[in-house]
């Protein structure tokens, strides 16, 4: 089994949001319309776009943030 903490950590953020946006249509309810929108709301986030989404890669990298600590080391070896 392999455990990631960032994939238990969205699958936590998305319950949480499928369940508080169930709550919030069951609280305010639906327009007076014959229009299901509980059943069209919970299908579009069961088709959530993370599960299909390229998980970043050696070759997919996305832009770093701040500096690397070779980079830091580097400029206080520079400056001392």
């Amino acid at each position: 089994m392999n455990f990631n903490f960032f994939d238990w950590l969205r699958a936590g953020v998305k319950q949480s949001v499928i369940l508080g946006v169930n709550d919030a249509v069951d609280c305010l309810g639906t327009c007076h319309q014959k229009d299901d929108v509980q059943q069209r709301l919970m299908g579009f986030l069961q088709d959530s776009p993370a599960a299909t989404a390229p998980r970043l890669g050696a070759g997919n990298r996305g832009k770093k943030l701040g500096r690397t600590l070779k980079q830091i080391q580097a400029d206080s070896v520079k400056a001392s």
